[in-house]
């Protein structure tokens, strides 16, 4: 019996390339499957990225009558199929640790091709630590990820809102659980606090988001108690104040925020006393009084004697939920506590050596916001600090965004892995194709037509780029789209009659 998979689908044609491939072929195959082309004792495995159908009979008929005549007379041999293969490599010496490698000569025209056989594929896409999903083509060729290459060489999941990014994160939370990992998961908006699984017992730790107000730096300060930053006058006063202070008391000797921010108005009342700064009274009090407020509005993130490595539990799912915290709360956040992290994991190495390092992977929801493209933030310097010296200290990084375009392009650049589902806007495909030079022209054009829940996969944690139908997370996070109609329905059946008439005609409404 021939083996179906042994069938020729085609053969190459016209000039061939070490990494691309014109093929001709009898039925079309799926774009996204995979073939196999054998030739001076190699055999590559190729990827179908593009194909068209035409008909040799109807090229030129561009009258309709003329056309549904012909139609009645043709057969199937006017009809042909034109393909794009990318080769992805010789699969003859597969090996778990190492690329595949191309051809040095290409092959020739007329050479058959054939469809990559089931077992095949297993090998190239099964040896992985993080199962992410299937084929889209396949579904019975599982896909799993390398964990050691995905977070040491930093990982970007993009997407347009709605086509699948939260569940991918949780798919992929699963799946670092279940080898025991150390995660920190930035929650822009609360999705993760309560994410539970069916199948698997989630480690899960919630860290409420704080920064040792001590520890900041002068501008920071300023920056969470709301003084402009063209306040040329508070904010060198308040930077004197914290001066001073520092140089005669220790973070011990404070045992609250409200004693150590007090010891700051004290000094800026000092100075209202003084006949030098007289001329500034005003502003020295407009100082007080924004300090004052951030005891007040910011009293949930300030505190003492904190130090954020402390609360991050090893082999757990640490989630920091920030859907309460404003923007410029966010930034100051996010770029405290990865600074801490990577400090701590570079202490790590230079004291006890490599191999006691504690590795961390970090995810960053909405990561546009805190790495912008054309605007500065704290998060943004630390992130790109991270991407750049991460690998070497066991730090990982995952940026997750729906609008690519408005994502710092070098801290992007530093993720050699991307996990892409539907992309539409083509500032958006331009922006991420120029940050990586495994997504060719002919992927690019396949991210318009992904459903929700698939993606193209590629980077050094997968062998050969993919598209993937991604797991569906078995559980429960907040990321999914709410059934608006359904709950306007049971918002109407709560209210009684009286209470509907009650609320539309009481006098005190009107």
């Amino acid at each position: 019996m021939v083996n179906c998979m042994d069938k020729v689908i085609g053969y190459t044609i016209g000039e061939t390339r070490i990494d691309e491939l014109t093929f001709l072929a009898r039925e079309a195959p799926k774009v996204g499957d995979y073939v196999k082309i054998k030739y001076d004792g190699s055999e590559l495995l190729g990827m179908v990225e593009s194909t068209i159908q035409g008909n040799l009979a109807l090229e030129d008929i561009l009258n309709i009558d003329h056309l549904e005549k012909i139609r009645k007379f043709e057969d199937n041999s006017s009809y042909y199929i034109l393909g794009k293969i990318k080769v992805l490599g010789d699969v003859k010496d597969l090996n778990e640790e190492k690329a595949l490698k191309l051809p040095r000569v290409p092959p020739k025209p007329g050479i058959p091709i054939y469809l990559a056989e089931n077992d095949l594929l297993k090998e190239v896409f099964g040896k992985g630590h993080l199962k992410i999903g299937h084929l889209v083509t396949r579904n019975d060729v599982d896909v799993k990820l390398d964990a050691n290459k995905l977070c040491s060489r930093h990982l970007a999941i993009l997407a347009m809102t709605g086509m699948g990014k939260s569940n991918t994160v949780a798919v992929l939370l699963r799946e670092l659980n279940k080898l025991k990992a150390t995660v920190l998961v930035f929650d822009m908006h609360g999705e993760y606090r309560d994410i539970y699984c069916e199948s698997e017992d989630l480690r899960k730790h919630i860290i409420e988001p704080k920064i040792n107000i001590y520890k900041i730096g002068d501008e920071d300060l300023c920056d969470l108690a709301g003084v402009d930053a063209q306040a040329t006058k508070q904010r060198p006063y308040i930077r004197k104040a914290i001066k001073e202070i520092k140089e005669n008391h220790r973070e011990s000797d404070f045992s609250t925020v409200n004693d150590y921010i007090n010891a700051i108005i004290s000094k800026l009342e000092e100075y209202k006393l003084y006949d030098n700064y007289k001329k500034d009274e005003s502003s020295i009090q407009t100082a007080i009084f924004r300090l004052e407020d951030m005891l007040q509005f910011r009293k949930n993130i300030i505190t003492l004697h904190y130090n954020p490595i402390n609360d991050i539990r090893e082999h757990c799912i640490n989630i920091i939920p920030m859907e309460e915290l404003d923007e410029n709360a966010v930034d100051i956040v996010v770029s405290y506590i990865a600074k801490a992290v990577l400090d701590d994991r570079k202490k790590i190495i230079i004291n006890k050596g490599r191999n006691f390092a504690k590795p961390v992977f970090m995810i960053f929801e909405e990561a546009h916001l805190i790495a912008p493209q054309h605007r500065k933030t704290r998060a943004k310097y630390y992130l790109s600090r991270i991407a750049r010296e991460g690998r070497k200290f066991g730090v990982g990084l995952c940026l997750v965004s729906q609008r690519p375009k408005t994502l710092d392009a070098e801290t992007l650049s530093q993720c050699s892995n991307l996990i892409i589902s539907k992309l539409i806007e083509p500032t958006d495909q331009k922006h991420v194709q120029m940050a990586s030079e495994n997504l060719s022209e002919d992927l690019i054009k396949q991210l318009t037509s992904l459903n929700i829940g698939e993606a193209i996969i590629l980077g050094p944690c997968i062998k050969v780029p993919a598209i993937v139908k991604v797991d569906r997370f078995d559980g429960r996070y907040g990321g999914e789209d709410l059934d608006i109609v359904k709950l306007w329905g049971e918002s109407f059946e709560e209210e009684t009659d009286d209470d509907f008439e009650d609320r539309i005609f009481d006098e005190d409404d009107w």
